[in-house]
């Protein structure tokens, strides 16, 4: 081959490829309008965990990651009703995002490398610790006594595992761990005598203790390890426009609560508020296109969903059964790691 021709042969390789590459683009952002043209959005959630994620006696799902599914349902079809929840266990997740069965995964995830290279992590929803649940009837009040007992947990956990495993190091103890497909396949066990503790997040065992539990004061909960979890939304890798959707939804929580910005005064809001709030709450014409949504796509999410302090009171806050602390979750001007980020 002559070096023109070869010249020539690249430059149509080279053309060629891009188009299938923009091809390859197009259809990986058209996650958005396949939940348009469906008209609702797929979200996978837990198997049943009180104040995250749990269908009721009606079948609602109700819980903090199920209220912040429903806030990207709102954004791209602006109504929070319509949403499909998909229950996984740990194992099922994320292969459930990977081949499309679900758009969205809401889901006490936490984030780590080797998954958000398989999948893309778009924010921290929530902070968490690791909990061990244990009956007050054995009076177990600290770590060190669990040298030799039971523990069950959810297979596919892989860091409620490393803080027990980081509990027997720094107490030189040894547990015997009993997997479970589901953690409500555990948290049932550990209820019904058959472990002597049951780990999980520790707002997932504040809400088993709430919910679940005949009485429960007769239960209390022992931090385990000690890290932080990062818990968060995901998304399928290589979409863009759903990726773009679900950052600023959650943004849009955070900055609604930073400018006190709540369901109830949102109108409020609207008409009183300087021009940023008013351009963030649809009041300037193109503030959706970027995402391919409608002007009012922020303030339909807060005046259907609450920003993120209503979500967290409702569902594991001072509103709830579970009176679970903000900790970390709060606003970073409440001493929280919590920080919207600005709209220019």
């Amino acid at each position: 081959m002559s070096a023109r021709n070869f010249k020539r042969f690249a430059v149509m390789a080279f053309g060629l490829a891009g188009l299938v590459a923009g091809a390859d683009a197009a259809s990986a952002q058209s996650v958005v309008g396949k939940i348009k043209q469906r008209d609702y959005l797929s979200c996978g959630a837990s198997q049943g965990v009180p104040g995250l994620s749990r269908p009721d006696e009606k079948g609602y799902y109700r819980g903090f990651d199920s209220d912040i599914c429903r806030a990207f349902a709102t954004a791209i079809l602006g109504d929070k009703e319509k949403i499909r929840y998909v229950p996984l266990n740990a194992g099922q997740r994320f292969p459930a995002l990977q081949t499309g069965e679900i758009d969205v995964l809401s889901r006490t995830s936490t984030i780590t490398y080797s998954r958000d290279s398989v999948v893309r992590f778009v924010w921290i929803t929530l902070y968490d610790t690791d909990g061990v649940l244990v009956r007050k009837s054995d009076n177990i009040t600290d770590a060190k006594q669990l040298d030799g007992k039971t523990v069950c947990l959810q297979s596919g956990g892989s860091l409620t595992e490393k803080a027990i495993e980081e509990t027997e190091e720094e107490y030189g103890i040894t547990m015997k761990k009993v997997y479970y497909d589901s953690t409500i396949q555990a948290r049932d066990a550990f209820f019904g005598g058959r472990c002597d503790t049951y780990v999980t997040d520790g707002t997932a065992a504040a809400g088993q203790r709430a919910s679940v539990a005949k009485n429960p004061d007769d239960y209390d909960i022992i931090k385990a390890g000690h890290g932080a979890e990062p818990n968060g939304v995901a998304v399928a890798r290589g979409d863009d426009q759903l990726f773009d959707v679900v950052r600023w939804t959650v943004n849009a929580l955070f900055w609604a609560e930073f400018n006190g910005i709540t369901s109830q005064n949102i109108d409020e809001k609207l008409a009183s508020g300087g021009p940023d709030i008013k351009r963030v709450l649809g009041g300037e014409a193109g503030f959706g296109k970027p995402l391919g949504l409608d002007d009012k796509w922020a303030y339909n999410v807060i005046k259907q969903v609450g920003n993120y302090a209503e979500i967290w009171d409702r569902n594991l806050g001072k509103d709830s059964p579970l009176k679970v602390d903000r900790g970390l979750n709060k606003l970073w001007k409440d001493g929280g790691l919590n920080y919207p980020y600005p709209w220019e």
